[in-house]
């Protein structure tokens, strides 16, 4: 298991902590995470109506969503059931979306800074 420090350091050398380094997902996230598993990717956007965080591994794709006084809720999908990861840019309204099992998950006000990042994380080889 991870910890906090250790999800808000690789934050850090991703250049998203000033985006995410204080939100109450990380905490969720460093309980689930394997030994040795390393995260390639954050974004934070709305999905369904909920603002949720969307994580990339080297093993799979987390989704997190988190609320005051309530347990997290959080999705873990391998990465190999991802397709057709894509963004749109967007100054306002930039968002991410992928398919999985033939539905269209789409995030919606994403930060533009990590687009190509998640593509790029659930591009990479699977280990």
């Amino acid at each position: 298991m991870a910890s906090v420090k250790s999800v808000r350091e690789r934050m850090q050398e991703l250049y998203v902590y000033d985006l995410y380094g204080f939100r109450s997902e990380n905490k969720a996230l460093a309980g689930v995470l394997y030994p040795h598993e390393k995260i390639n990717s954050f974004a934070v956007g709305l999905h369904e109506g909920l603002k949720k965080m969307l994580v990339v591994t080297t093993h799979r794709l987390i989704i997190i969503r988190s609320s005051i006084g309530k347990t997290p809720s959080v999705q873990a999908v391998k990465r190999e059931l991802i397709e057709e990861p894509s963004y749109i840019k967007r100054f306002f309204t930039s968002s991410l979306s992928f398919k999985l099992h033939g539905e269209t998950f789409t995030f919606r006000m994403v930060s533009r800074r990590v687009l190509e990042l998640f593509v790029w994380a659930v591009e990479q080889p699977l280990e």
